[in-house]
């Protein structure tokens, strides 16, 4: 019957007590990673002890040494010195440092395999300590600072999977985003995978995919190219919601040129999207713009309005400019009748006549 007590490092270091003092509970489970489990002879009796991450040393008594019948009262269990290696612990371990990056560690793996340590989160606690272990998993340390919890090696292998799975189906370059390397500020700055599929599905791939206009209005407004784009989107440092705002912006700068002749700032842009109007609705109010181009262009000794005057015209937010708007269209009907000076001819035979607020036959 196997007896054991569990003793902190410092009752150990004081010495192996002189008895045992419970059996130790068949199945109980372990819930701290095993550091080191060697067996050892003292006092003609084989000890085994088992030391958890935590601290705790689990010492057990197996019995007297010389158990093999032989009468010889040599210790027949092997010392860490003396232990038969485990070749295919050997290469189970070899290989789990090859699929999470740490190939470089098979060495160190080999001296701890000598001593006994063949479980995997064991032998990962021991290389914690390495460059080698620091470098692979260097977001964890930005993480540490943050007040983030750490990522266990499997946790760290597979988000960065997810994020190039993620990547690759979304058609971004070969060649980007293919190391741990350009993982890091993702996992640094806690970026889960479904915002990431949002950075790339509503920011990059929205412009990349867009016609030439948003991809000019993209770089106007914020100073981003079409190379760069990746990269600006995938930049962790920038939240992701603005960079959706952002690439919805562009789509309605682009419109606001193409229908309306209208040069929007970005914060115009953008001021349109946080009033709820979607770049398909902005556009269908630039196309009514676009129709009454000549009512949004001063005349001689008439009010000038801004541009954000006349948008907030055009969509009916600002009441006092579309008054004014009103009032001009107004005077410039009444000018026309008159014979005044807002008419003139614009075809000699078509007789089209261009009123500042439309066109008449």
């Amino acid at each position: 019957m196997s007896m054991s007590i569990d003793y902190t490092a410092e009752e150990i270091a004081r010495g192996l007590p002189g008895q045992i003092a419970r059996e130790e509970a068949p199945g109980a489970p372990i819930q701290y990673r095993v550091v080191s489990d060697t067996t050892t002879t003292e006092n003609g009796r084989k000890v085994r002890r088992i030391q958890y991450e935590n601290g705790v040393v689990q010492v057990s008594d197996l019995g007297p040494a010389d158990d093999d019948g032989d009468g010889d009262g040599g210790d027949d269990t092997t010392t860490i010195a003396g232990r038969e290696f485990d070749e295919d612990a050997y290469s189970r371990l070899s290989a789990l440092l090859g699929r999470i990056g740490l190939e470089g560690l098979t060495a160190n793996i080999r001296e701890l395999v000598a001593k006994g340590i063949t479980d995997s989160d064991a032998i990962l606690f021991e290389l914690r300590g390495t460059t080698e272990y620091k470098t692979r998993f260097a977001g964890n340390a930005a993480r540490a600072a943050k007040g983030l919890p750490e990522l266990s090696p499997a946790t760290y292998v597979a988000l960065e999977n997810s994020y190039r799975d993620t990547m690759r189906a979304a058609g971004l370059p070969a060649g980007f985003y293919d190391e741990s390397s350009d993982f890091r500020k993702l996992i640094e700055n806690d970026v889960s995978v479904s915002e990431l599929n949002s950075r790339v599905q509503e920011g990059y791939v929205m412009v990349r995919d867009a016609d030439p206009e948003v991809k000019r209005q993209m770089q106007r407004l914020y100073n981003v190219s079409e190379n760069e784009l990746a990269a600006y989107f995938l930049d962790p440092e920038r939240a992701a919601p603005i960079l959706t705002k952002q690439a919805q912006a562009a789509r309605v700068s682009a419109r606001a040129r193409e229908q309306a002749g209208f040069d929007l700032t970005a914060t115009s842009a953008e001021d349109l999207l946080a009033r709820g109007y979607t770049p398909e609705q902005a556009q269908a109010t630039f196309q009514q713009v676009g129709e009454l181009a000549g009512l949004y262009q001063e005349m001689g000794g008439e009010e000038r309005l801004t541009e954000a005057q006349k948008i907030g015209a055009a969509f009916g937010y600002d009441v006092e400019s579309l008054k004014k708007l009103e009032r001009r269209q107004r005077e410039r009907i009444g000018e026309f009748q008159a014979g005044g000076q807002f008419a003139r001819t614009t075809g000699a035979t078509s007789g089209t006549i261009e009123t500042g607020v439309g066109t008449a036959q």
